[in-house]
C-alpha cells in the first residue's frame, strides 16, 4: 500500500503565512514547494505525515491511498 498526498489547487489559495504557505512551513520533510502559482509535492521525499493536511486552512490538501 502506497500514500500520496493530493493538493486541490482549485482549493489552495496560497494562503501565504509570512513569506510561504502554511503547507510548506509545516512540512517535516521539505517535501512540498511552490512552483509558480501551484502546490508542488516530492512524493520520494514525502513521509505521508499529513501535518501539510493538518495545517491547510483551504483543506486542500489531502492523503489519497493507491491501491495496485
Amino acid at each position: 500500500m502506497e500514500m500520496v498526498v493530493e493538493v486541490d489547487m482549485n482549493k489552495c489559495t496560497l494562503c501565504g503565512a509570512y513569506d510561504k504557505p502554511v503547507c510548506i512551513s509545516y512540512c517535516p520533510t521539505t517535501a512540498i514547494s511552490q512552483r509558480d502559482k501551484e502546490i508542488v509535492v516530492t512524493e520520494f521525499l514525502c513521509e505521508d505525515c499529513n501535518e501539510c493536511g493538518f495545517r491547510c486552512p483551504d483543506k486542500a490538501i489531502k492523503i489519497k491511498e493507491l491501491t495496485f
